[in-house]
């Protein structure tokens, strides 16, 4: 139920005191004063009741919405505070992980260090086998190449020798049969043999005719004659693939004593025959008294290179190597220089 306002109450409590004292117009416009009064009172009453709701709405709205933001901000905290203690963890993981990966490394490059310093050691050691055994064989070789030099000389020496054994001998079986009838000339000079028509009281005889024999075989045309044809029959049996035979012709025109291209081309030539046989350290020495005796030779690159390939066939290709290596920067403008960067192309 409505309550009445309190005016309107104290109206009506005096209202027949006032009805004694008042007109009926004045009454009847007291009474519409007091209808218009209510009215506004109900009026306001109203409004205000009205404003009143719309606030409490608006308020309790309001803390709602504010309620909803701080629950959001709420969890929006609880998960950053998740979030970072994750983070948190993370971090740990990852700098344990980064002292453990850097503590690996730092093993592995001393593990590394390690290795390659016994590395380098091992190869500063087979540097120094290598370089002991360069010297043994070049003090081999040296021992080989003056023996095989004092071998030439005492066959040198005993063919001088057996050669002027077989002259004297000619020349006093002449002298024998012909008396004073050949003149003789010392042996440096050119020999002149006389015939019995050219010396007064001269006769002709067998004898005489074996004596001008043997001086023509001593001379040095015959002996340039025999060094060709022995040449000869030395590439031929080599060509045949006779090696050990070719050998023996080489050798004896390198030690006949003729002259120095002979004799070179027969020593590289008696090398070819034992690289022929697969005695690649015989030809190895053979090759080096080419290049010890003659190193400005023609023969002396290619010595050099069949050297290298006879290493390179006893599985030594480090020396091999070297050689090649050698060959290129002290026959740079040969042919052999050539082939030997393609041998060390292919190793």
């Amino acid at each position: 139920m409505k309550k009445l306002p309190l005016s309107f109450l104290c109206m009506l409590s005096i209202s027949p005191l006032l009805v004694q004292c008042a007109s009926q117009d004045e009454i009847n416009q007291i009474n519409y004063q007091l209808r218009t009064l209510n009215n506004k009172v109900s009026t306001i009453e109203n409004t205000s009741l009205d404003d009143l709701r719309k606030r409490h709405a608006a308020t309790a709205s309001q803390i709602e919405s504010l309620q909803q933001d701080f629950l959001q901000l709420k969890s929006e905290l609880e998960e950053a505070g998740h979030l970072n203690r994750r983070l948190n963890e993370q971090s740990k993981e990852l700098e344990t992980a980064f002292k453990t990966y850097t503590k690996q490394e730092q093993e592995k490059r001393a593990a590394e260090m390690t290795q390659l310093s016994k590395e380098i050691t091992d190869k500063d050691q087979q540097l120094e086998q290598l370089a002991e055994q360069i010297r043994t064989q070049q003090e081999h070789l040296k021992a080989i190449q003056q023996a095989r030099v004092d071998e030439a000389k005492r066959k040198a020496t005993e063919a001088a020798r057996n050669a002027e054994e077989a002259r004297q001998k000619a020349a006093a079986a002449s002298q024998a049969a012909q008396g004073p009838t050949i003149t003789r000339i010392p042996a440096e000079k050119s020999k002149k043999l006389y015939s019995a028509s050219a010396v007064p009281g001269a006769t002709t005889s067998p004898a005489s005719t074996s004596a001008v024999a043997a001086a023509a075989a001593a001379s040095p045309a015959s002996t340039t004659e025999t060094s060709s044809r022995s040449d000869y029959k030395g590439k031929s049996l080599f060509d045949q693939g006779k090696y050990r035979e070719a050998y023996q012709v080489f050798e004896k025109i390198a030690g006949s004593g003729g002259n120095d291209q002979a004799a070179l081309d027969a020593k590289y030539m008696m090398g070819e025959c034992l690289f022929g046989l697969k005695e690649y350290d015989q030809a190895i020495l053979e090759y080096q008294s080419i290049i010890t005796n003659y190193p400005s030779s023609a023969k002396a690159p290619g010595a050099m290179l069949r050297q290298a390939m006879a290493f390179e066939n006893l599985n030594d290709k480090d020396t091999a190597k070297i050689l090649y290596k050698k060959i290129i920067a002290s026959y740079g403008q040969s042919p052999e220089a050539g082939q030997a960067q393609k041998k060390l192309d292919t190793l």
